[in-house]
């Protein structure tokens, strides 16, 4: 994720944008157990996901870039693409771990379903990157 973010962070620098970090809770039917109702554990999992992803703002990028945090119930490749089309994004930016040269396996993940059916432009950013933005000045003091 932390590549992910670097990426982000370099175009938002770069045209002056802002950043949605969206968390969005999958349904899980799993999770019903005798002391947490799946209702509670979803809503338990939204603020968890919330808290950790506008501490990651704070621990990145403070107040230098504008940045905000949504979370959603639902599908994740459903609940990222309609979040696109409400905001009206310009780029959706995700990390994939994807199995690489293993074609079919990317055509069932999260990322592959956003690409296909995205209103905007999809940067998909592996886990093992050759990168180009790790040679940014912008990115050089970052821990990677």
């Amino acid at each position: 994720m932390a590549r992910t973010l670097q990426y982000a962070a370099a175009l938002a620098r770069e045209y002056g944008a802002a950043i949605t970090l969206l968390h969005v809770v999958k349904p899980d039917q799993s999770c019903l157990t005798r002391w947490i109702t799946q209702a509670e554990s979803a809503e338990k999992m939204r603020d968890a996901g919330e808290y950790q992803l506008s501490r990651l703002i704070e621990v990145f990028w403070g107040d230098e870039i504008e940045a905000e945090v949504l979370v959603a119930d639902g599908k994740p490749h459903l609940q990222i693409v309609n979040e696109a089309r409400e905001t009206n994004a310009d780029l959706i930016i995700m990390g994939s771990h994807g199995a690489v040269g293993t074609w079919g396996l990317f055509r069932q993940s999260t990322t592959s379903k956003v690409a296909r059916d995205a209103p905007c432009p999809v940067l998909v950013v592996p886990l093992l990157e050759h990168g180009f933005v790790l040679d940014s000045p912008v990115l050089r003091d970052f821990d990677i």
